[in-house]
């Protein structure tokens, strides 16, 4: 095999591995369901904290909410100002990041996880990490906002697929914040530690 082909080749495998992982994690029943993510009940102590006030603004009935938790300069605590999509505040960059394409529609959904994302790890920046239930939150409403979205089985294919792979990554990172920037290796070995956690 040429160093070309073993490239492009080792990588596709790892990636399909991976994939093929969290799919029996998924079957097994190691993350809960859509329906359970709704359960998910905030400390009171996280409540108290602006990175959880944050979030339970972005993923209760008045996402705009979030705004007030972040203080008079959100530029301060994020980085950047948050733009306002479909009444929600969001990351004004950012998207979908997915290693297949996506509807297009799914875009404006993405950058609202993305705040929330940086809201856990504003809190956890700040020395307040906030509990699982965050991030259960935050990805929960990505996965119903998509469903909601589509109109054809083509994009609800789309949606579980995100939701698969959402929930998997939540899941092998303990519910906590997200960690960026990881390669394939990296990946199974937090896959095998979360396997092996109680």
């Amino acid at each position: 095999m040429t160093n070309a082909r073993r490239r492009i080749l080792l990588p596709l495998i790892t990636f399909g591995l991976l994939l093929c992982l969290l799919m029996v994690a998924a079957q097994a029943g190691l993350w809960g369901s859509r329906d359970a993510a709704t359960r998910w009940t905030p400390p009171p102590a996280d409540l108290l904290t602006p990175a959880g006030a944050a979030v339970a603004a972005l993923t209760g009935p008045d996402p705009m909410g979030a705004l007030t938790a972040l203080g008079p300069d959100p530029r301060a605590a994020l980085g950047y100002t948050p733009v306002i999509i479909d009444g929600s505040p969001a990351a004004g960059g950012g998207g979908c990041s997915s290693p297949i394409p996506l509807p297009r529609r799914f875009e404006p959904l993405c950058r609202i996880h993305d705040l929330g994302y940086d809201l856990l790890r504003w809190g956890a920046r700040t020395g307040h990490p906030l509990g699982p239930w965050a991030r259960h939150r935050i990805d929960h409403d990505l996965i119903e906002g998509m469903h909601r979205v589509c109109d054809d089985p083509i994009c609800t294919a789309a949606a579980d697929l995100v939701d698969i792979g959402v929930s998997g990554n939540t899941w092998r990172q303990g519910g906590r914040d997200p960690v960026g920037g990881e390669d394939l290796g990296d990946i199974g070995v937090s896959i095998a530690v979360a396997v092996a956690r109680p």
